[in-house]
Formats: C-alpha cells, structure tokens, sequence
C-alpha cells in the first residue's frame, strides 16, 4: 500500500491548513467530531481558543456549513489575514482611532456582502423593504475625509519711493532742492501646519438599528464568524473587541463565534471603577471552549488513540477515488487501515504519542513516516521510523521557532525535570501561568497543558496547571537510561513525591515549577 501511486499521492495531497482546502466536501468528509461542534451551535457569543494546528479554522468552517444549512440561518466568516492594508499593520504613526475603524469597515463590507447575497438567494415577501434597511445600513458608515494641510499667513509691507521738490525764488537768487527718500518694508510670515488623516466615522446607535431591521425584514440570524483574530496587531484587538461589542452584542439576530490564539489576543483593557474598554470576558461574551482540552493524550489515551486513527482514515479517504480502499485492499474501517499501514498496534500508539493531541503536528509526522518508510523500501510503517519523523519535525517546525531565550529556558526546564526526576510532567501555580515564558513555550507546542486547576493536598489555596514536556524534548533519551516517566503511574498509595492528577489515581512526580526556574 505504501508504493500505491495513488495512495502517495493521496498522504501528499492532505492539506496541513484547513483554509487551503479549497473544496469544502473534502473538509467535511475529513472531519472527526470530539464534542466541540453542539457547543457552538447555539445563539450564545462565544471565543474558541486553541493553539495552532489544532483544528480550529477546521472546526469554524464545519460550523459556517452546518448553520448555512439551517433554515433562517446565514453566515459570514471573516479570515482575519485578509483584513486591511499594510499601512495599517506597518505604520504606527498612525492613530489607533483610524487603524481600528478602518479594519471594522472592512468587517462591515463583509457583512453588507453576505446579508445581500442572503436575501437574492432567499426572497420573501419583504425582501424590496430589506434591501432597503441594507442601503440604510451602509450609511451608518459615514466617509469622512480629510488631508493634510499647511497654512501660511504672510503679511508684507509695500517699498515705496517718496520724493520732495522744493524751488525757491529770491532778488538774489535762486535755490532749487531736491529730496528723494524711501520707507523700508517690513515682512511678517506665520505658517500655520496641522494633519489629519481620512477615517471612517461609526455611527453605532444606526448601525445596529438597521442591522437589526434588515435581519427581522430578510427572517435571518446571522452568525458572525471571526476566525484569526491573532493576526490582527495587538494593540488594536481590544478597541476592535469594544467596536463589535457596541454593533453586535446588542442585536439579538447577530451571534459572533471568534477563533484565536490565547496567548496572542488581547480583548480587553480594563479601566477605572470595573469599567472595560472591549469585551467583558464571561460577561458579554463566552470563553469556556478551548480544543487543547479535548485532546490531551494523557487524560485518556485509548481514546485520543481511537480518534487520531479516524482522523488520519477520513483524511486518506477524502483524497482518494471513492471506495478505493476497499475496492484495493478491503479497508473499510480505520482500523483495518492500522492494520495494513503499520506493524502493530505500538508503532501507531508512538505517532498519537509525539503529536502530543496536535492534529498538524499528528498530519506531518505521519507524512515523514511514511515517505521515510517508503524510501527505506519497507512495506509498513514501524516504530523507529515513527521516532526518526517525530525528531525531524521537532526540529524542523518547533525548535526552529524559539529564539535563544526560549532555547535556555526550555533547556533549564528539561534539566530540573528530565534529568534530575527523570519524568516529563511538572507543575506551575496558576499566578504563574501569566508569565511571558511560560505562554510562549506553550504556544510554541513545547509543553502542553494536562490538566488544569489541580488542587494538591500539600499546598492548599494555590491551584495548579500541570504540564507536560513535549514529546521532541526527550525523543533522544527515549530506549535509554535517562528517558523520563512515559505513562502516568497508577498510584494507590499516597506519597509526599507524588500528586494524583486524575480520577483513576494516575500520579506523577512533584515537580514545582518556581518563577526562580524561570529566571
């Protein structure tokens, strides 16, 4: 199977990003449903949080399908890479009035777009009084311009020539006097420079009046779904939070989904006496789903393990003719396609393992596995090449993306827990959790969160996360004397050198991990 033609050509053609899959059945054929989905089909504003490559813009996309389908339903999904213009992202000369209102309008010219074509595709018997409140509602967006200008006032005296003529006649003789004089001028120049910049000026009251008509006249929720909200610049996010708040969060029609990245957005800033610029974060808008949370392989691994071989079964399946690999080699389940791609049941445990529950990270080892094994000329994927691919992609994409502050921190993290506990879990205090090195290694997918809020028995009041180190950092060790505790003991008794994260008396050792580790 692994020299089929048409299966290499199917492993390559995966897309690794949901949005370069350009046919939205392959998206849908592909997808594997953990529970996230019900939760966003709902009229509730909700933020889905999750790091890269962990399926959200997958996800987003299967919502945008699912609710198009739903009657009185519409969508507008809006990629955040595709916002503005570089002027906006590039010159901070620029005010943050005007680069903030002129992402938002880009915004508007979206929803305008999807609510017209709502209505010619779904006409009722009031769609000439829509159209209407539409062109209403782009009006609530009111163009003013203005250019630079530089005022000079000048004030200039006039040279001008006097002359005086004087004759006199006497018996004795005759004087004559001439006299030629000339004033100096004076000139006076005042310049006068002031700039200002073109923007566009919201009118909110307006906007959400009409937009609220124009959806009770075309009968239509409208979803507003925000995907990359990371890729907007900082220091815009939170006044661009406070522009949806005061257009949409008032509109019961509109319900706004927004995808990001944690630890790279900012939607609030607070303010003096609880009063915040932007949304107020389980107030106006939900922050309860987080996708690391559902694939954590050491919560439960059978099914994380059960999952990820659907997953990589639907993905294969979707590139290939249909029924082909059954009609070939009698695959009908995703196990049968284990069964036939690897040499047991361990190779593929180690591939779920070292993706460390990230689905892109899961795609691209198993593509260097398997082109690994098909250069090797073997028949099946095994364990050692599933190890080789893990170490390849970790330095490849991870390593590669750490500056030489995040090297030595994340080595001094591999020191104190690897080498002296000889395990890969560790705790940090939730006060901690903020910290700038902490939230990049993390986002990095270096360490990967396990569980959160955990509660130990000899540190009562302070509440943990628990981290893991990811599977790149010690896939040398790995088979060695220095590899570190692979699964979570089972652990009946209680001990001061471990804790018990889970319900099934799972423990790891106790390791603290101090903001003087990080310094």
């Amino acid at each position: 199977m692994i020299k089929d033609s048409k299966v290499i050509q199917a492993v390559s053609s995966i897309s690794q990003r949901a949005e370069r899959q350009r046919d939205i059945s392959k998206i849908i054929d592909s997808y594997v449903e953990v529970g996230i989905l019900p939760q966003l089909i709902n009229n509730n504003n909700q933020i889905l949080y999750g790091r890269r490559g962990t399926g959200k813009t997958h996800i987003l996309r299967i919502l945008e399908d699912t609710i198009n389908k739903s009657p009185s339903k519409t969508t507008c999904y809006i990629d955040c890479r595709f916002l503005g213009s570089s002027p906006q992202f590039t010159d901070r000369t620029m005010s943050i009035e005007y680069r903030c209102s002129s992402l938002f309008t880009d915004i508007l010219n979206e929803i305008f777009d999807s609510i017209l074509n709502y209505i010619a595709h779904n006409p009722n018997k009031n769609s000439d009084l829509a159209l209407e409140s539409l062109a209403s509602l782009s009006k609530a967006s009111i163009e003013e311009i203005q250019k630079s200008k530089k005022i000079t006032n000048r004030e200039k005296g006039v040279k001008e020539k006097l002359s005086e003529n004087n004759i006199s006649i006497s018996p004795s003789n005759i004087d004559v006097n001439f006299k030629n004089g000339s004033t100096k001028s004076n000139e006076n120049e005042r310049t006068t420079e002031f700039e200002t910049e073109e923007f566009e000026k919201i009118v909110f009251p307006d906007l959400h009046h009409y937009l609220q008509r124009v959806l009770k006249e075309a009968e239509a929720d409208l979803f507003l779904i925000i995907d990359e909200w990371s890729a907007i610049p900082f220091d815009i996010q939170p006044y661009l939070a406070e522009f949806l708040k005061k257009s949409f969060i008032p509109v019961p029609e509109v319900i706004l989904k927004i995808g990001a990245l944690e630890y790279r957005s900012s939607f609030t800033i607070p303010r003096e006496k609880h009063n915040y610029i932007g949304f107020e974060l389980g107030s106006d808008i939900s922050t309860n789903l987080d996708i690391d949370e559902y694939f954590v392989y050491d919560r439960n691994p059978s099914e994380i393990t059960n999952t990820f071989s659907e997953i990589l079964f639907k993905h294969i399946k979707s590139e290939l003719p249909e029924n082909y690999l059954y009609e070939n080699y009698g695959i009908k389940t995703n196990k049968h396609l284990l069964q036939t791609l690897f040499t047991g049941s361990p190779s593929f445990d180690e591939l779920v393992r070292a993706s460390e529950g990230v689905v892109r990270d899961y795609i691209n080892i198993f593509t260097l596995a398997f082109f690994d094994a098909q250069r090797k000329n073997s028949s099946n994927i095994d364990k050692k090449i599933v190890v080789e691919a893990s170490r390849q992609w970790f330095e490849n994409d991870k390593a590669k993306n750490l500056d030489n502050v995040l090297h030595e921190k994340i080595r001094l993290i591999i020191d104190e827990v690897i080498g002296k506990k000889k395990a890969r879990s560790f705790l940090v205090s939730r006060t901690l959790e903020q910290n700038s090195i902490i939230q990049k290694l993390f986002d990095a997918r270096v360490i990967h969160i396990v569980k959160r809020g955990y509660s130990d028995k000899d540190n009562p009041g302070i509440r943990y996360n628990i981290y893991s180190l990811d599977y790149g950092t010690y896939v040398d060790l790995i088979n060695t004397s220095k590899q570190p505790q692979i699964e979570f003991e089972f652990n009946e008794e209680e001990s001061d050198e471990f804790v018990v994260p889970f319900d099934d008396k799972r423990s790891i050792r106790r390791i603290i991990l101090t903001e003087q580790h990080l310094e």
